[in-house]
């Protein structure tokens, strides 16, 4: 056990539900489900069933936002019996971790980010002999975040300075209303970002009657596209979520086969169609306990996955599959959330299901990753690219999206997507409300660190305009057909790293 302090700029405990976000990782970061115990007091109570843990919470930092951070004892992780106060230690933590960031060498830091830097250690000593510790702890937390940021972002603009452009590299969106003839100039706007756009193959809209598929509107969006000179993926060939599938696919089980035999038939007739005209599928979706409608064990999800992939080599050995995943930090997993199934001691999370895919020895070719509104920063974004990094494999950011201006969620909301939106996909990046600008500026900056990574291949904006967005207001166009400043923050980015726009 161990008892966790957190308090706020004036001494006093962070807000009870802020206090509740406190969950424990082990050191690849995994979550353990959370087991907290908060007093009357402010005091927390943290359990794990093994040590040593890094701590994570959720918390909103005066000069930087309302995100995750974390506390690890600079890289060693917190012993059973340990009494610390989070701030102060995620604040050290962040110190460690920027200057051994600058420690690598490579590029040379700006003042900026330097100042950041000494702001912070400065800080951070005063705190120790001062009666504002917990002011100057906080703030010396926010500094530290800054610093790491700008640490890794010009890291990356001095890579891709360096290294010059990726000219396979995919820039995409979802693409289901292409050629967006509702908007203004829709087509033109669409074709002067993207090379590269996901087409929906959702069984229920796909096969809503058993045995009669229809493929008008894939076949439409594929020339469309294919004539545009637009690269496409289809997405998710398979995916165990209630939301996806049409009434008869309910009741298969995996007990008596059902399950296995309509994957089989659904998946190699979808690539064997495609065959020679798209070539990358997601080849399953959201399989790491998040979404399994069948209430199947984790060894039976993985065992699908193996399935999926194998399908679809089989109906065209020079596809691609893609294993898409969700939730890349695995918070839900602390939390004991799932869309759909069991709920388990401790669920699996993209990390530990890749991990047992490499066990059940199957062929796949990318690691796909959503990272809607992430609420974590960029030097925590860079850290996950170098954990999944692991793998071998190319990384494609599959979903992504921040918000240009607040709006509720939809009112039709399902549990799972309520939990989503109110909570996992909810936090501040720098300032306390997203606006244009700032959704263009995270567009800029996480876009940066992504292409300077030669692991990641694409990037997947969703989506293209407002009403189509998953998150809500994270389209690049407004639903009047107003296009925002991310839109032409993406272009220029293209046009800085020598894209040819023309796609010719």
């Amino acid at each position: 056990m161990i008892k966790v302090r957190m308090r706020n700029a004036v001494g006093g405990s962070l807000l009870r539900d802020e206090l509740h976000t406190l969950y424990a990782a082990d050191m690849k970061h995994v979550p353990f489900k959370r087991k907290t115990e908060v007093k009357n007091d402010g005091e927390i109570l943290v359990y794990a069933p093994g040590y040593p843990v890094i701590l994570n919470a959720k918390i909103v930092i005066p000069g930087y936002g309302f995100m995750w951070v974390q506390a690890d004892n600079c890289g060693r992780g917190y012993s059973s019996g340990a009494a610390i106060e989070f701030v102060r230690e995620a604040a050290v933590s962040r110190v460690y971790e920027v200057e051994r960031e600058l420690k690598k060498g490579g590029f040379a830091p700006s003042s900026k980010c330097l100042s950041k830097l000494n702001d912070a250690k400065t800080l951070l000593a005063l705190a120790a002999t001062s009666a504002s510790a917990a002011d100057f702890n906080i703030t010396a937390l926010a500094a530290g975040l800054w610093a790491g940021e700008l640490a890794v972002l010009e890291r990356a603009r001095f890579r891709i300075a360096t290294s010059g452009a990726r000219g396979n590299f995919l820039f995409g969106c979802a693409g289901f209303d292409y050629p967006y003839s509702e908007i203004p100039n829709g087509k033109e706007l669409f074709d002067s970002a993207f090379n590269y756009a996901t087409l929906p193959f959702y069984l229920a809209d796909m096969e809503p009657e058993y045995g009669a598929p229809r493929y008008e509107r894939i076949d439409r969006l594929l020339d469309d596209l294919t004539n545009a000179g637009i690269k496409t993926k289809g997405h998710p060939l398979w995916w165990a979520h209630a939301a996806s599938w049409p009434k008869w696919a309910m009741d298969l089980k995996w007990e008596d086969g059902t399950v296995q035999r309509e994957l089989h038939r659904v998946v190699k007739r979808h690539v064997e169609r495609y065959r020679g005209r798209i070539d990358l599928f997601d080849a399953i979706n959201e399989a790491h306990d998040w979404c399994n409608v069948w209430n199947m064990s984790q060894d039976e999800l993985v065992e699908m996955t193996k399935m999926c992939c194998d399908d679809v080599h089989e109906a065209n050995p020079d596809a691609r599959a893609v294993v898409n995943t969700c939730f890349m930090f695995g918070e839900n997993a602390a939390d004991g959330k799932v869309q759909w199934g069991v709920v388990n001691e401790r669920n699996m999370v993209p990390y530990t299901y890749l991990k047992k895919c490499e066990e059940f020895g199957f062929q796949y070719e990318v690691i796909g990753m959503q990272l809607y509104l992430p609420s974590r920063d960029l030097m925590a974004i860079d850290r996950l690219y170098s954990r999944f990094a692991e793998f071998g494999k190319p990384m494609h950011l599959t979903e992504l999206g921040v918000p240009s201006h607040k709006v509720d969620i939809p009112l039709s909301s399902r549990e799972g997507d309520v939990y989503c939106l109110r909570y996992m996909y909810n936090g501040n990046w720098r300032e306390f409300d997203w606006s244009e600008r700032l959704q263009a500026d995270w567009l800029e900056e996480f876009f940066t660190l992504s292409y300077s990574r030669p692991e990641i291949e694409a990037l997947t904006w969703w989506s293209f305009y407002d009403p189509a967005s998953y998150i809500p207001g994270a389209g690049l166009i407004f639903e009047n057909g107003k296009p925002k400043e991310a839109l032409f923050r993406l272009r220029a980015l293209r046009e800085m790293w020598g894209h040819n726009l023309d796609k010719g």
